[in-house]
């Protein structure tokens, strides 16, 4: 695992780093895993409590509760989770899986 900056992933996409300009807010850290996939860095505690539950069950929860992919407590759950920097961007930026993207305030 090697930390990198922000400016390494932003150089490779267009895509990212439009992703991570809306994402500047917060400064959670960007890793290279052993398979060479750009990750946010874990937080074994959040890791911990999400492998004994169901993401599908936590959505319904979460719409139930008024939030939406463009809420921040979402998306960093999935920082938190590790998320994958391409799984991520499909998740809350690509419009197809969310046509709201463009709505997105930090």
């Amino acid at each position: 695992m090697k930390k990198v900056s922000r400016k390494e992933i932003s150089d490779m996409d267009g895509d990212y780093k439009l992703m991570l300009e809306k994402e500047s807010h917060h400064d959670h850290e960007i890793i290279i895993d052993e398979s060479g996939t750009y990750r946010w860095k874990q937080d074994p505690d959040v890791v911990s409590l999400i492998d004994d539950l169901n993401l599908n069950s936590l959505w319904v929860l979460f719409y139930k509760m008024g939030m939406n992919k463009n809420s921040e407590e979402i998306r960093k759950m999935y920082r938190d989770m590790g998320y994958s920097i391409s799984g991520y961007w499909e998740i809350f930026h690509w419009e197809v899986n969310n046509p709201d993207a463009d709505l997105y305030r930090a």
